[in-house]
């Protein structure tokens, strides 16, 4: 019996978003895809992060090159570490430097890894706070223009650790 590791699945309301997508890696190398410059920097939009795993620490999404040359500034996005219990869960207090008025959003990553080594990746993002850029996180643009939203990104994130390459250069 073979499993289908392309299943995704979303599920979008105006204040939280719920996006399911199963990868054929084992749980501690999504993790670290997720925490890690390393790896950061060959999916999503490309920025090295820096995280103090600590509940209460700082979590920081620097930007790339492309960005800057967007106007934007040295921090794509900041936030405070709520939760870790690695490699199953990370809670972030989550706030875009684009949106910097807004209060901070809940992100959770959830990650279940089956006997096979294949996982399944939950991401939750409760925009209760600022339920005015639902919309944009949840995808549908353009992705060289920073459109490609949470979609866009699990996606780069399933490529490259099935992989090993990147979907594509980073889009912003």
């Amino acid at each position: 019996m073979t499993s289908d590791t392309s299943s995704t699945s979303q599920h979008v309301s105006q204040h939280v978003q719920v996006y399911c997508i199963y990868i054929n890696a084992p749980a501690q190398r999504i993790w670290d895809a997720i925490t890690r410059s390393e790896h950061t920097t060959r999916w999503g939009y490309g920025g090295a992060t820096e995280f103090d795993m600590t509940p209460g620490g700082a979590y920081t999404n620097f930007t790339t090159a492309e960005m800057k040359a967007m106007g934007m500034g040295e921090v794509a996005v900041s936030g405070t570490v709520v939760e870790v219990d690695e490699p199953a869960k990370l809670v972030l207090d989550w706030l875009p430097s684009w949106h910097a008025t807004s209060p901070a959003t809940r992100l959770t990553w959830e990650l279940t890894e089956y006997p096979s080594g294949l996982t399944k990746v939950v991401l939750t993002h409760d925009l209760s706070a600022a339920p005015e850029y639902a919309g944009e996180v949840a995808g549908g643009g353009d992705p060289g223009q920073g459109g490609g939203g949470w979609p866009w990104c699990l996606s780069g994130l399933k490529t490259l650790m099935e992989t090993g390459k990147p979907m594509d250069t980073p889009a912003a």
